[in-house]
């Protein structure tokens, strides 16, 4: 029966893509290969394309060389190919800075020199020569007049002025007319290039590298719905597209459907860029992304761009996370992280798939019973490294049966307790808790063993009091537990012990075995961490669940104090070298000495009154100060004549 339910849940969902996304992508069968030896090793290869693709990666993961390599051999396979760089508006600043260098385009375009920009444009993929095709297409530029009419309330005119043409802009509603080049912002100097050459037939291939430079969000999105008008298949439809978009924009990342996913290349430091084949996904994977893809909207997309993303499952655990995170002055965004939410724990295990098929280091945070159900059990239980922990840790190599006999003591436990006449308030409800279970226990299993491991964490020592018979069991059950845990977190999956994130709020007193009302805990959990005041504080409070939250994350703390250092030895040697040639007297001719740069340093150190004495023989003591603007808190160093720079310390 559950079966066909997700069989026939499938075809709804097919359905509703099919009416919802009209199918615009075509496959393309394009052989590349890639070779750039100076970025990473081997040979990049993808066959398969769509009429659009991604191509996503930090900041030197080498996109620029791959897309320049990409051109190329779209050429070899007989596309008509134009590369737009990021720095294709090279020439359209506002200001000509003629001490550095001299533009061109400062007059207008030299209208003899045409097919120059032409080619400069096209082999170093600059834009110049967008407003050329202006001037020489109708066609065009009745489109973009009538965007720029409809759109912006401008209008745009191509005057030929004393063999130059000079492109001016003036809006609708009054005002005098002026110069693009001179007046107009960035953006719609952007989005004038950019539409020019999507709707220029004489190339049927085009890479746009970071298209949403100087773009508004609203703007972006625009500007794909017009590439999405024209992409398909050149070779089918003569007026279609094949487009290549090199992007850091979760606004142009377009998925709509599995199949997207699979022409979205993600860029490395020191490895190829990946990206999702076609049997990597199993129908369960399948299944539970067609779901997700209404919903998944650019926080989700940040994943692509963050070396080091951190999933959990709702919103307020993302909300309540990454507050805890700012209000304790960790910045995870140094080390390339960010906090995203996926819905579930079959999400969770989709996504956690996803980033491992890309080689995107993902950290997963999960509720409990992770460990118990759900796809990301199946994953760490099939991960060789978490096998590798546990085979060291002595529990063997078959992670599932490690699980199941724990779960078994567990009801186990659950039986023994369901029987407890303890009067014991605590005890008491544990036990109502398990009659109403246990009288339906084929289908609430999963809950009764739920209801043991959050009890056993909390009253431990009474169920093992008022229930003797059971207390190696207990022992045995926590002990493995939190040892199988720690196994697990070497696959970067962190679940919480003892509960789920609500169990740790401070807020709002909670019935550990029903947590309801999780809108109202979450609001006003959100108040109270926004109210404390201190850092201190809050460690204080939220003792029990920031490790393994910090634990989830990797750590990039600058370390200022080492670079200051060295640049403290270098003064220290100018003093001691001042004062050995009896250059300095006292503090004024200190800081007068050239040699000393005391006006350079003093942007970092301060030297004050008394605090620094020379005798007649040259030995001195000098005490100086680290500016808390520098290092945070000011800091106080002392030395002397018998300093040695080279074994200094802070």
């Amino acid at each position: 029966m559950r079966d066909y339910k997700i069989a026939e849940d499938k075809q709804l969902c097919d359905k509703f893509f099919v009416f919802l996304y009209p199918k615009i992508y075509v496959d393309m069968n394009i052989p590349i290969n890639i070779e750039l030896p100076k970025i990473w090793s081997g040979t990049f290869t993808k066959n398969e394309w769509n009429s659009i693709n991604f191509i996503v990666g930090a900041n030197g993961t080498g996109k620029s060389l791959f897309s320049n390599e990409l051109k190329t051999q779209l050429s070899h396979n007989n596309y008509k190919v134009r590369l737009l760089s990021a720095e294709r508006l090279s020439g359209f600043e506002k200001t000509s800075y003629s001490y550095f260098t001299s533009s061109q385009l400062s007059g207008g375009l030299d209208i003899s020199k045409f097919n120059t920009y032409k080619d400069y444009g096209q082999q170093y993929g600059l834009s110049t020569s967008a407003f050329i095709i202006l001037k020489e297409r109708l066609d065009i530029r009745i489109k973009i007049e009538a965007l720029l009419s409809d759109l912006f309330k401008k209008t745009i005119r191509l005057v030929e002025e004393g063999g130059y043409l000079k492109p001016k802009m003036q809006n609708i509603d009054g005002g005098e007319e002026y110069g693009i080049k001179e007046q107009e912002c960035h953006g719609m100097k952007e989005i004038i290039s950019l539409l020019t050459f999507l709707y220029d037939d004489s190339n049927n291939c085009i890479i746009f590298d970071e298209p949403e430079l100087h773009l508004h969000p609203q703007f972006q999105s625009f500007f794909l719905n017009e590439i999405r008008k024209i992409a398909g298949d050149p070779k089918i439809e003569a007026d279609k597209k094949l487009f290549f978009i090199i992007t850091h924009s979760p606004y142009f990342l377009d998925i709509r459907s599995i199949k997207d996913l699979q022409h979205i290349l993600v860029c490395h430091n020191h490895q190829k860029p990946t990206y999702i084949k076609k049997d990597d996904l199993d129908e369960q994977d399948r299944y539970v992304l067609k779901k997700f893809l209404p919903r998944f909207n650019t926080h989700h997309k940040q994943f692509f761009f963050s070396p080091n993303p951190v999933f959990v499952e709702g919103y307020t655990d993302q909300q309540i996370i990454s507050l805890l995170f700012e209000k304790t002055g960790l910045n995870i965004a140094a080390s390339g992280s960010s906090v995203i939410d996926v819905g579930g724990k079959d999400e969770l295990a989709v996504f956690y798939k996803l980033c491992n098929l890309l080689h995107i280091n993902c950290r997963v945070i999960s509720d409990y019973d992770a460990l118990f159900r759900g796809k990301l059990r199946e994953y760490f239980c099939n991960s060789d490294i978490v096998q590798q922990r546990f085979i060291e840790n002595g529990f063997g190599s078959n992670i599932s049966n490690c699980i199941g006999e724990m779960e078994r003591l567990l009801i186990k436990i659950g039986e023994a307790l369901n029987n407890n006449t303890s009067e014991n308030e605590s005890v008491k409800k544990i036990v109502d808790r398990l009659h109403t279970l246990y009288a339906d226990k084929r289908n609430n299993i999963e809950a009764i063993k739920d209801v043991i491991l959050l009890s056993l964490y909390r009253f431990k020592d009474l169920i093992e009091e008022v229930q003797p018979d059971i207390k190696n069991d207990v022992e045995t059950v926590l002990a493995k537990h939190n040892r199988y845990l720690e196994c697990i977190k070497s696959a970067n999956i962190f679940i919480i012990p003892n509960g789920e994130l609500e169990h740790f709020f401070k807020a709002i007193p909670i019935d550990y075995l029903n947590i309801t009302q999780k809108d109202k805990l979450f609001n006003s959990e959100r108040d109270c961490i926004l109210d404390i005041d201190t850092k201190e504080k809050l460690e204080e409070m939220y003792s029990d669940i920031l490790p393994l939250l910090k634990a989830s994350v990797p750590h990039v703390k600058v370390n200022i104090l080492k670079h200051v250092k060295y640049t403290i030895i270098d003064w220290i040697q100018k003093v001691q070298n001042a004062i050995a040639r009896s250059e300095i007297k006292d503090l004024q001719t200190l800081k007068s000495n050239a040699r000393v740069e005391y006006s350079t340093f003093n942007q970092i150190l301060e030297c004050r009154d008394g605090d620094f004495t020379l005798q007649p023989d040259g030995k001195f003591n000098c005490t100086i100060y680290l500016k808390a603007s520098v290092v945070g808190e000011e800091k106080q160093i002392n030395f002397s004549d018998q300093t040695i720079p080279r074994n200094f310390e802070i």
